[in-house]
């Protein structure tokens, strides 16, 4: 059912007929509903495209909270949204293989961008807590992340924050920090867990894919990401 939530002469909310309104971004939109073909038969072009989409996807899901933050400005004053962006960046070039066998490329993958001066040499090392018992299904992993620091930077540069991510492969999860340390500082330490054994649909965790970015004090300005590399656990 449609609703006239902002008076007669506003837009339409809801389902009216065969059409839905809604408002997206602050626009109202009005989109058509197209009932289901169950006999279409998709190409082999297709398929593969939807495939390479749902790839993507899995990597995505899991750090929304990030790119929505990270991608942010790249729309800026259009009609897309953060995920929109992180998707275009990356459907082209971060995915390696030919359908069916298609996997992440993931020195490749952007999860960041922006024309703020990136991370200048960064470098990650890790520890791997021990588990607190035998029992145990996780145990605590702490990276550090370190990067060049240049004495001659204004203000502003060194006033900017670094953004942290790692994700996890096997079990499609990660941790991030999306408000670190000053770039002044040189370096900064991001925290998270790890599956350290298999049990039930938890995989024991293998690698590690970590990224890092800067974002400015105002939030008006970010960084392209850079891939640190892959940790081997």
């Amino acid at each position: 059912m449609a609703r006239m939530k902002h008076g007669p002469y506003g837009p339409i909310v809801g389902k009216l007929g065969n059409t839905v309104g809604y408002i997206r971004l602050g626009e109202a939109c009005v989109r058509t509903l197209t009932p289901p073909n169950k006999n279409k038969i998709f190409t082999q072009n297709q398929i593969a495209a939807f495939d390479k989409m749902r790839v993507f996807m899995e990597f995505l899901s899991p750090i929304n909270t990030f790119t929505n933050t990270s991608f942010k400005l790249a729309v800026k004053g259009t009609n897309k949204i953060a995920q929109n962006a992180a998707v275009s960046s990356n459907i082209k070039t971060a995915i390696k293989g030919v359908y069916p066998n298609l996997e992440l490329d993931y020195p490749k993958i952007i999860v960041s961008k922006g024309d703020l001066s990136p991370a200048q040499n960064p470098v990650i090392s890790h520890i791997v807590e021990a588990p607190i018992n035998k029992k145990a299904l996780y145990t605590n992993v702490s990276l550090k992340f370190q990067w060049d620091i240049d004495p001659t930077w204004d203000n502003d540069l060194k006033r900017d924050q670094v953004m942290l991510l790692a994700y996890l492969p096997d079990n499609k999860t990660a941790f991030y920090k999306l408000s670190g340390s000053r770039r002044s500082e040189g370096e900064d330490t991001l925290e998270g867990s790890i599956a350290i054994k298999n049990l039930g649909n938890t995989i024991k965790d293998r690698f590690i894919e970590t990224y890092i970015a800067f974002i400015s004090d105002d939030r008006e300005s970010i960084s392209d990401s850079i891939y640190t590399g892959r940790i081997v656990l």
